[in-house]
């Protein structure tokens, strides 16, 4: 009877110390490799001449590859992608047949539409932080990272009730873009924000008066 009541207690001390010992062990996962970025474009020292339309908007999307950093809540993220960014205002880009640019103020002007855009080919790199995953899947997230485009295009569209043109590569515009963003949220959609580094201009009618601009994009961040 000794023995059984040995046995037992052997039995009942190895089961305690085996809850003790249990550890929860974090197995992290790749992050999202696709996100799709959408924002409101305002111009940070822009001209007093430059009126911003509330129509600005940038939209950008990247493919991104997800390297874990060991079993913790960390990765690095790189990739490529593709932004644009439209600029809304009263200042119109005219060119003359002979290449040459004038910028006109439209202040006062009756008209339906009037912009200028660039578009950029973009590499992108981020450092992320992704919290512990909750039943539905979703985790707390905050991803810090930066980017450097080419630019592929630049153009000016203007439009009122009788006239229409677009003159594409525009000269003048930056070929080069750089900046830094974060992502933030849980879940598949996020706030954004993009401060960007490099000048919007660096030749062209615009200067010198868009020498300092850059620009800020605020919105949303849908990864997948």
């Amino acid at each position: 009877m000794k023995k059984t009541y040995y046995l037992l207690f052997a039995l009942l001390a190895l089961n305690l110390s085996g809850f003790t010992q249990s550890k929860t062990i974090f197995l992290p996962e790749p992050g999202e490799g696709f996100s799709f970025n959408s924002g409101l474009l305002s111009v940070l020292e822009a001209p007093e001449s430059f009126e911003s339309n509330a129509r600005s908007n940038s939209q950008s999307f990247q493919l991104m590859r997800d390297n874990v950093i060991g079993l913790s809540h960390f990765s690095v993220a790189y990739g490529l992608g593709y932004s644009a960014q439209f600029y809304h205002g009263n200042l119109r880009i005219d060119v003359a047949e002979d290449g040459t640019q004038t910028l006109v103020d439209l202040t006062g002007h009756d008209f339906i539409s009037n912009r200028f855009a660039t578009e950029y080919v973009d590499a992108a790199l981020e450092l992320r932080y992704r919290g512990k995953v909750n039943r539905k899947g979703r985790y707390n997230r905050l991803y810090i990272g930066g980017c450097f485009g080419y630019r592929t295009d630049a153009y000016s569209y203007y439009k009122d009730a009788v006239y229409q043109v677009k003159y594409y590569q525009i000269a003048g515009f930056n070929p080069f873009r750089y900046g830094v963003h974060v992502k933030a949220g849980r879940g598949p959609i996020n706030a954004y924000v993009l401060y960007g580094l490099s000048a919007i201009v660096v030749d062209g009618p615009m200067l010198s008066e868009w020498s300092k601009a850059r620009p800020l994009s605020v919105g949303l961040s849908i990864t997948l």
